[in-house]
């Protein structure tokens, strides 16, 4: 079957690791989130409560709505109550918000020319360029505009774990809620990733 579609990860994919980004989003960007929002009590046990779900999970907004569920957050201050009409303390909508305004996006060093120059090619070719990630929404959004490629992914074939949760990336129903949005089969499909696990798991379908 002709292949119609390329689905792009995004973080360690369309960018170097090197840059130190995502060792930044891993660390600081994710426990001063939980320390601001979900008080935790320092960014030490934060980390190691990130590290635990996020292993098995791959994502830190799937990691932190299973923790909560499972009655790993810290208790809310005295002083503090959540609003009105809010029955969860996490929501991947304040991660993302918090992340796109407050992560260090510098580090990814801006556009690479000759990334830039291979998407043309790839538009030239009438490929549909799919964009699917474990991270949120808007932050995804400002990454891809950061390193000169928001213009090659529209908003309807962008996917984040906003758009598939309860799943995540490898989970076998997160691919398939792509390809059924996109309108795709499989076979059609080339999936570019860093994560042999995501690999595996999108090659199995």
């Amino acid at each position: 079957m002709k292949t119609t579609t390329i689905i792009f990860d995004v973080d360690d994919t369309l960018y170097d690791v090197g840059t130190g980004f995502t060792a930044h989003r891993n660390t600081d960007g994710a426990t001063s989130f939980m320390v601001d929002k979900l008080h935790f009590p320092n960014k030490e046990e934060a980390q190691v409560l990130r590290n635990e779900y996020f292993l098995k999970y791959h994502s830190t907004a799937k990691g932190l709505t299973v923790a909560e569920a499972e009655g790993k957050l810290p208790p809310l201050p005295a002083n503090v109550t959540l609003p009105p009409g809010k029955t969860r303390r996490f929501d991947p909508e304040d991660l993302d918000e918090y992340w796109a305004n407050n992560l260090n996006f510098p580090l990814l060093g801006g556009p690479d020319p000759k990334c830039i120059e291979t998407f043309n090619e790839m538009n030239n070719k009438s490929l549909n360029i799919v964009g699917f990630s474990n991270g949120p929404r808007k932050y995804v959004t400002r990454v891809l505009k950061e390193i000169g490629l928001d213009s090659f992914f529209p908003p309807e074939l962008l996917f984040a774990v906003n758009d598939v949760l309860p799943y995540c990336k490898p989970d076998p129903g997160s691919f398939q809620f792509v390809l059924d949005k996109v309108g795709v089969a499989p076979e059609e499909c080339i999936m570019v990733e860093d994560s042999m696990k995501n690999i595996q798991a999108a090659k199995s379908i």
